[in-house]
């Protein structure tokens, strides 16, 4: 209930907030421009936004204000921190962009053009711009004097170093897209001067100028904050630090792909003979040159910056499988493009070969499957090769690698893709046949019959080598996993709880039936000494908690791992812990023990934190629609 009021009250003092700075933005605009005659609307604005601005936010933050200072709980929560946060981003944006706007006006004007062809600022002039940045950054001031004091003043358990932490890779992204765009349109009119265009592209080099002025000093401040930061351990080891680290990688990888097929494009045309001058070519591939060289620097740097923080992770398992999920990304785009620059090629052969004139250059589809053949295999057998490699070890961390979930996501996908292709192939194979044969002619029905069958043929070549790769994997790892098992026994002791035991008895058999186990109730006194060889001992809570004597004495000399299965018990609360089944509770413990037996730590199921599960599922939708978007934009970019 606390979290709802809170989210409330600091929800309306941000809109509060930006409703005053919007609303004196406008009024001193008015004022100083001397413009009253002809603004009213103007003037009316910025009255009716400070009139309404001013009591929602002083009621609400005046409120939150007073109950932070009373309440060590309120001026540590996740909500004020981020609304410290966000408040400082919605000032810093609209300063940033009347930088840009002075900046674009100025150097238009510099370069004798018209201020009203600039891209920021068109409409606007320099006061309006000047006011803008006056009133955001005394409500940037403010707000951060506010924070600072919290900072003095945080008590542990604090929530600011995490929002901080996102704060400051939100601007790194912000400042790093911003100068990537400035380079690539600098790029791309230093490539027009020899088009003789360069007239025409005066105001492009004025809003890239515009744009490294600006982005490059917000990404470098950034970004050496992040990395002085990394002195903490904390910030060091953070998810959200390699997550960053992914998507800047990723993105680098996607416009490489596409930016490197489109001048490969280029550069094969001109190799095989295609008639094109240099102001041809250079109009042509000029936009996808200027943008390769930012995106390759990209790339080269923050991919050298990820593979330095994967070999320093503390724990080799963890480094592995980071190492791992980044490296299948990668050869999961190589090998779509790959088969993208197959499915254009073969297609470009059979149409030759079935014509009278043979094969000859077939100026955009020659091109583009070489040039995606020449992006997509070499990154797609650079990634892939490791991996395998990797899982083929007859050791510890090849195990590993055959058992992880990426591994085994990327092998699936790939076999589901690859059926669905067969039948669609086929499908629309059989489709055309039916159709021409039963009176409906289809024109070009033996061109369209070959490429099917060839891309089917390629398709099934893929299906079966994934297929081969996958039972490969799941023979080694049952046969690791046979001798793992079968090394590990394990001892279940009970006093009254045989139900359960049954129960477990049961899912270990299941779920791992070379696992050897044994089951001793107290009844019959004290486990045997020859049980003290047990590499686990797994106990109801009642006997953990209040143990026999006889029990406290036996587990005094063992040395092995115990594992406590939680019961339900008068007086006593589990924190986290639902109620289960007997069923339920006993693969819950059989799951902890195989993944003990395996050498892993026992893995807690899903949060019970609703926020938290939000949090995931709307993550892990964004990752997919992001993985989308950037594939897509690499498909329009290679055959758009």
């Amino acid at each position: 209930m606390r979290t709802v009021r809170r989210l409330y009250f600091y929800l309306l003092a941000l809109i509060g907030s930006q409703a005053i700075i919007w609303g004196a933005v406008n009024l001193l605009r008015t004022v100083i421009a001397g413009r009253f005659s002809g603004t009213v609307g103007t003037l009316a604005n910025g009255l009716s936004l400070v009139l309404v601005g001013v009591p929602v936010f002083l009621l609400h933050w005046l409120t939150a204000q007073r109950e932070a200072q009373q309440d060590d709980e309120e001026r540590a929560s996740r909500i004020r921190a981020i609304f410290l946060h966000a408040v400082r981003v919605w000032t810093l944006i609209p300063i940033l962009y009347a930088a840009l706007a002075l900046l674009n006006r100025f150097l238009v004007s510099v370069m004798g053009l018209s201020e009203s062809g600039a891209f920021f600022g068109a409409g606007q002039t320099s006061s309006d711009n000047l006011i803008a940045i006056a009133i955001n950054l005394a409500a940037y001031q403010y707000f951060t004097h506010v924070l600072s004091r919290d900072w003095r003043e945080a008590p542990a358990g604090h929530f600011l170093a995490e929002t901080r932490r996102l704060y400051r890779y939100l601007w790194v992204l912000f400042g790093l897209t911003l100068t990537i765009f400035g380079v690539q349109g600098t790029l791309s009119y230093l490539l027009s001067l020899l088009q003789g265009v360069a007239a025409a592209s005066g105001y492009r080099l004025a809003t890239s100028l515009s744009l490294l002025l600006v982005g490059t000093p917000v990404w470098g401040t950034s970004w050496w904050l992040v990395q002085e930061s990394l002195d903490d351990h904390t910030e060091r080891e953070s998810i959200l630090r390699l997550v960053v680290l992914y998507l800047i990688c990723l993105a680098g990888v996607v416009g490489v792909l596409s930016a490197g097929g489109r001048t490969l494009s280029g550069i094969f045309g001109v190799w095989l003979g295609r008639p094109q001058s240099l102001p041809e070519f250079l109009f042509e591939t000029g936009p996808a040159l200027s943008a390769l060289v930012p995106l390759a620097v990209m790339w080269a740097y923050y991919g050298r910056i990820l593979e330095r923080e994967m070999t320093t992770l503390a724990s080799a398992p963890r480094r592995a499988g980071v190492r791992r999920l980044y490296r299948s990304f990668l050869a999961a785009l190589g090998l779509a493009t790959l088969f993208m620059a197959l499915f254009t090629l073969l297609g470009y052969l059979v149409d030759g070969l079935l014509t009278r004139n043979g094969v000859i250059p077939v100026w955009g589809k020659l091109n583009t499957g070489l040039a995606t053949l020449a992006v997509g295999l070499p990154l797609w057998l650079a990634t892939w090769l490791p991996l395998q490699t990797e899982a083929s070890a007859a050791s510890e961390s090849g195990e590993r690698a055959r058992r992880s979930v990426v591994r085994r996501a990327y092998l699936y996908l790939f076999i589901f893709l690859f059926v669905v292709g067969l039948m669609v192939a086929a499908g629309d194979l059989f489709y055309n046949l039916i159709t021409h044969f039963l009176g409906s002619p289809v024109n070009g029905i033996g061109a369209l019959a070959v490429k099917r069958v060839l891309f089917a043929a390629a398709l099934a070549v893929f299906l079966v080598y994934h297929l081969r790769v996958l039972r490969a994997d799941a023979r080694a790892a049952q046969q690791a996993q046979s001798r793992t098992h079968a090394a590990f026994p394990i001892l279940l002791i009970v006093l009254d709880e045989m139900p359960l035991a049954e129960e477990m008895v049961r899912a270990l058999h299941r779920q791992t039936p070379r696992l050897p186990v044994a089951v001793h109730s107290l009844e019959r006194g004290a486990p045997d000494d020859t049980m003290l060889s047990a590499k686990l001992v797994v106990l109801p809570s009642r006997l953990a908690l209040e143990p026999p004597e006889v029990l406290r004495l036996w587990l005094s000399a063992y040395r092995g791992q115990r594992l406590v299965v939680p019961q339900p018990l008068e007086g006593w609360t589990w924190p986290g812990a639902a109620t289960r089944s007997l069923r339920e509770l006993a693969e819950e413990a059989v799951g902890a023990i195989r993944q003990m037996a395996e050498g892993d730590l026992p893995r807690a199921g899903l949060p019970s934190n609703p926020w938290a599960i939000a949090g995931y599922v709307l993550g892990g939708l964004f990752a997919i629609q992001l993985l989308i978007g950037l594939f897509a934009l690499l498909v329009s970019s290679l055959f758009g």
